[in-house]
């Protein structure tokens, strides 16, 4: 080894910040393969790419539904290290308007000698993918070796939307109700209760903190008070909480359908994320005639 080589064990974490922009796929089968996008320094040949996984669901009706849905991949290289490297992933994809289209985050631990991986990092899209032009990616990590720490940090370049809130409307009776706020989490279980942001069911949602086996999720929760006793609409929720700097650190997404009931989606976060005194947090709720989401 040479001896101006030195290498840095990563024991805290450090984060990547990627903003990348997709040039959209005339053809979903465009992008069934990963395309990829950016080099990561954790391994040799390691990238962060996106791609398109074609999913199969039941709708609010118990009718098949397809769907063409975007998620991220990280592939290409091993963990050649003698300990595990823990990644936090986070990613996001937006429309043209720079408008949450979906998100999901990630927690998986890569073994020594084991690829790299990270699992569930799609999110449901019922929505034509070609509306997809941006990709924002965070990763959170340690446990590697890397020669040169000063050079580990990619910063993203987004700067923090405007606060707004208004009605999206889209193709086939879906309504969208898109709010961007800043948001102080607090210190107790309840982190955020929405007023009604849905016209058919009423539906509100509650984000909550959770804690089981020394790890922290987040809750979130719908709660639907419909006009009607037969539910004949669904819902679908995406969000996403960015740092000060408007750099995306989590995300998720829930599915309430009709004569489902009401769901509970639970998803693993970092806790110094609720530890921030002040995020911004985008929320996107769609609702349209059952089977449509």
């Amino acid at each position: 080894m040479s001896p101006n080589l030195i290498l840095t064990k990563q024991i805290d974490p450090v984060a990547y910040y990627l903003d990348l922009p997709i040039h959209p796929p005339y053809d979903a089968r465009d992008a069934f393969d990963a395309i990829p996008m950016q080099l990561l320094p954790f391994a040799e040949g390691l990238t962060v790419g996106w791609k398109v996984s074609p999913m199969q669901f039941v709708d609010g009706l118990g009718r098949d539904l397809k769907l063409d849905c975007p998620n991220i991949v990280i592939t290409g290289g091993q963990n050649q290290g003698d300990s595990p490297v823990a990644l936090y992933v986070v990613a996001a994809f937006y429309d043209a308007r720079n408008r949450l289209l979906s998100c999901q985050s990630s927690e998986h631990i890569i073994q020594p000698w084991e690829s790299y991986d990270v699992p569930g990092l799609w999110s449901r899209f019922p929505f034509p993918i070609t509306e997809i032009v941006r990709a924002s990616v965070s990763i959170t990590s340690y446990g590697w070796e890397d020669p040169r720490p000063k050079e580990a940090v990619v910063l993203s370049k987004q700067k923090p939307k405007t606060e707004t809130r208004y009605d999206w409307v889209r193709d086939g009776g879906v309504v969208g109700s898109y709010n961007f706020q800043k948001w102080n989490p607090g210190q107790g279980d309840l982190l955020f209760a929405s007023e009604t942001l849905t016209k058919e069911n009423c539906l509100r949602i509650r984000l909550e903190r959770r804690e089981s086996e020394g790890l922290t999720y987040l809750a979130l929760i719908q709660s639907q008070s419909p006009k009607q006793l037969v539910k004949t609409f669904d819902n679908l929720i995406q969000y996403a909480f960015y740092n000060e700097a408007g750099q995306l650190c989590h995300g998720g997404s829930c599915m309430g359908m009709g004569n489902h009931g009401d769901l509970v989606s639970l998803i693993p976060i970092l806790p110094e994320i609720l530890e921030s005194p002040s995020l911004y947090l985008e929320l996107v709720v769609w609702e349209g005639p059952s089977g449509s989401l």
